[in-house]
């Protein structure tokens, strides 16, 4: 097989689950990476996910030059086209290597596809084709964010800002993790900002669990005493609970999620919790009973786009309306949990204005201090373009 067809491959086959069968790009990756030598692996993960980030523009780019519904094309000859697409316009191999190699791929597929597939890669080489778009469908594409998203976020933050959010939304994320007391120094540097957060080289891990800083950035936020009850809402996998139990000295730590199974993987990560199944709408928790509550609600995770590229494709406005109603219910639930003079943090892993400064504005809330980022509404901002890490909004809030 000719040199640099098996990792294009391989991210071919991984675009076409992403893309038809909704799997997740890195969890897709994981199972057909491991026999590639190391710089094979590097490559196909490169390009899927350079693919996935691109794929509004790619798409559009070969519907153009086809001149042809893109259904009409074999779906296996599709992806691979589009990996090479990707490599064309954007990847780092000369541009007469990401052709012939993209048509090999083709071949591998088809070979009664092999002429189309030369013909287009060759002509999607002379540059990408002009439609027309204008506004902020343009800027969508340029982006690589949805329409909506582009117009919600110019909006709140102004286009040069939303500019170098996407831009850093399509670049690769650090391997992060936080260091537990008891455990040696994590071999990396410390994130400016986030006590207990390091970047390390990709590898052995230790002791230390994965974790963005962004994530331990929010542990900090609730500010956890020793010997306080704590509650922990919507909480698996974990992660954060094992942050909270953690700086309990003594205290309990109480974790709700509503699915069993993930309850069940998270209390094997973190078995030093109370573990409980329930709906963060209706906790089973009288009122008053904690000293700190945790509330990480689920949201359509924007900010972890440099890790979940599918989610520009997926995630509507109708969605993210759907769960902004579903957080302000949840928040107002997690309200009465708090004893009087407790702190409440509410965070959500996304910057959609909808689930973050709207969700707050109602309730008294505050941006926790001592914490890199900047302050927006009645919370604090962390993203790529503004700390190197996940986005992330946090905001706190204490009863009196």
């Amino acid at each position: 097989m000719k040199a640099g067809v098996v990792p294009r491959s391989v991210a071919a086959g991984v675009v076409g689950r992403v893309v038809r069968e909704g799997a997740w790009t890195q969890q897709a990756l994981a199972p057909v990476t491991g026999r590639l030598s190391d710089i094979d692996r590097k490559q196909a993960e490169a390009l899927t996910f350079g693919t996935i980030r691109r794929l509004q523009r790619i798409d559009r780019g070969i519907m153009a030059a086809a001149s042809r519904d893109l259904a009409k094309i074999e779906p296996a000859v599709l992806d691979a086209l589009r990996v090479a697409t990707f490599e064309v316009w954007f990847g780092r191999a000369p541009t007469a290597v990401a052709v012939d190699t993209g048509v090999e791929v083709v071949r591998s597929i088809s070979g009664r596809a092999a002429g189309f597939a030369n013909a287009l890669l060759r002509r999607l080489a002379n540059g990408e084709p002009t439609l027309g778009e204008t506004g902020v469908e343009a800027r969508s594409l340029e982006l690589g964010l949805p329409a909506w998203l582009v117009e919600d976020l110019d909006g709140a933050w102004g286009e040069d800002e939303t500019a170098a959010f996407a831009e850093a939304s399509l670049t690769d994320a650090p391997v992060s993790v936080r260091h537990r007391p008891g455990t040696p120094i994590p071999d990396g540097d410390p994130v400016a900002g986030v006590p207990d957060a390091y970047e390390i080289e990709a590898g052995y891990l230790g002791e230390h669990p994965l974790q963005d800083p962004s994530s331990v950035a929010v542990g900090h936020a609730v500010e956890v005493r020793p010997g306080d009850l704590v509650a922990d809402l919507a909480a698996a996998p974990g992660g954060k609970t094992m942050h909270l139990i953690d700086q309990t000295g003594g205290g309990q730590v109480v974790a709700l999620d509503s699915s069993h199974k993930r309850v069940l993987r998270a209390s094997r990560r973190a078995p030093e919790a109370f573990w409980t199944v329930g709906d963060a709408v209706s906790p089973p928790f009288k009122s008053a009973m904690f000293d700190r509550v945790l509330l990480d609600a689920p949201c359509s995770g924007f900010g972890t786009l440099r890790r979940r590229p599918e989610i520009r494709h997926r995630v509507t406005r109708a969605r993210v309306e759907e769960l902004a109603d579903l957080q302000k219910r949840m928040l107002a639930a997690a309200l009465g949990l708090v004893k009087p003079g407790g702190r409440l943090v509410y965070s959500v892993c996304t910057v959609v204005p909808a689930e973050t400064i709207d969700v707050v504005s109602r309730f008294g809330a505050f941006p926790p201090e001592d914490l890199p980022g900047r302050i927006w509404g009645d919370g604090l901002l962390l993203a790529p373009h503004l700390t190197g890490t996940d986005g992330m909004f946090i905001a706190v809030i204490e009863p009196k």
